[in-house]
């Protein structure tokens, strides 16, 4: 039987594609702090930014399972909050959610990862191209997830396993509440600016596509051999993507102004 690990499974994007997984017949395990509610799916508990608890939840893993099919990082963390009041140990624990914990699963990974010819696949986002007002952290976090896979492309391509970063966009599930907003007390002058931006991103993700509809391109993503190292979600997602590579910044600029701001 194929085999699936999930890293994040417990909501979102991560417990859908643990439900995708499971409806074509693999036998699936999800990592993270809670359970995965999903019947079936095997749970792993562990906090991907505490190096010990993580480390030993993987070589557990690793020790249970000598080949992978698809492996899919899930974990995301999203702050809303000015440079300029930003605290240092919020913007390090994003990145060790976000980029770090996917790096280290990864190195544990690659052994069963080689032996299966299998998938690794990083929940990026459409942020990652296109800047998220108040969110740069999370942009910036995503922007180094897609160009770590383009470079792992070029160096695992002798190995048989294949890297894509999979970018959705705007996704309606409960991440919009789990955002951490920094209140008015802490953001001075940028506050008004701030919360109308926390405003218009809620707006998008919870009018966005469907956290089953993710999962549907990250399981095809798996079973196929992709020639390119990201793939936005959705067809609106795709176009926003290649638009972000052809207009001047200026025009981005504007555009994410009258977005975010208007």
């Amino acid at each position: 039987m194929k085999n699936a690990f999930i890293i994040g499974g417990s909501s979102g994007i991560g417990k859908a594609t643990a439900e995708r997984f499971l409806a074509e017949g693999y036998s699936v395990t999800n990592l993270s702090r809670t359970a995965c509610p999903v019947d079936g799916v095997k749970n792993i508990f562990a906090d991907v930014t505490d190096k010990r608890d993580y480390q030993k939840a993987l070589e557990k893993f690793v020790r249970e399972n000598d080949s992978l099919s698809a492996f899919v990082y899930s974990a995301g963390f999203s702050m809303a909050a000015p440079l300029e009041y930003a605290r240092e140990e919020d913007y390090r624990y994003l990145f060790e959610v976000n980029f770090f914990g996917y790096m280290t699963a990864l190195k544990y990974l690659l052994p069963p990862l080689k032996k299966a010819g299998g998938t690794a696949v990083a929940v990026s986002s459409l942020g990652g191209v296109v800047p998220i007002a108040f969110d740069a952290y999370y942009s910036s976090s995503k922007a180094a997830l897609n160009m770590l896979t383009y470079a792992l492309r070029a160096e695992l391509s002798s190995t048989g396993v294949n890297v894509v970063s999979v970018m959705p966009g705007g996704t309606k599930t409960a991440f919009t509440e789990k955002r951490k907003v920094y209140p008015p007390t802490e953001t001075g002058e940028y506050s008004p600016r701030l919360e109308n931006a926390v405003k218009r991103l809620a707006d998008i993700e919870q009018n966005g596509m469907d956290a089953d509809a993710v999962a549907d391109v990250i399981y095809r993503k798996c079973v196929s051999r992709p020639m390119a190292h990201t793939y936005a979600a959705g067809a609106i997602n795709k176009l926003c993507a290649a638009f972000a590579k052809f207009i001047p910044q200026s025009v981005m600029l504007r555009l994410l102004n009258a977005v975010y701001f208007s």
